[in-house]
């Protein structure tokens, strides 16, 4: 399965139990992968691409990274609301603690993969981050 935008909305959709767009907008989505793909090339060291967005024509991470950038996409769509529900006038059935407590739990699990992927990505590396001893 190629991994493009389209799935990727899938399935944070289908995690965030919204697969109708009713709480969380596409463009709500397509901003919380941009900012989970911008996190994601930060650990790769370098920008990482995912087909569709922004006209990127192909999908530059590996697919062993894929639940990563669907965890930090759940992230972000949270915080976004979490941040939206303070600008907003009325109130929402949502307790902002809970979802706060929510957004600090998926914030932390994603921050947790992307270390991971940092030290993989170490030891895959053929370049040596420190000098030889002469």
């Amino acid at each position: 399965m190629a991994i493009t935008l389209s799935s990727v909305r899938d399935q944070i959709e289908s995690r965030l139990i919204d697969t109708s767009n009713l709480t969380f907008s596409t463009n709500t989505l397509d901003e919380a992968i941009r900012a989970a793909l911008a996190d994601l090339s930060n650990a790769y060291g370098s920008e990482v691409t995912l087909k569709d967005l922004d006209s990127a024509l192909s999908t530059t991470f590996d697919d062993l990274d894929l639940n990563v950038l669907v965890v930090g996409g759940v992230a972000y769509a949270l915080r976004f609301r979490l941040v939206r529900k303070f600008e907003q006038a009325v109130p929402d059935r949502d307790q902002p603690d809970d979802l706060a407590r929510l957004v600090t739990e998926q914030m932390d699990h994603f921050q947790s993969l992307l270390t991971q992927i940092r030290l993989r990505r170490f030891q895959e590396s053929i370049d040596s981050p420190y000098s030889a001893w002469e």
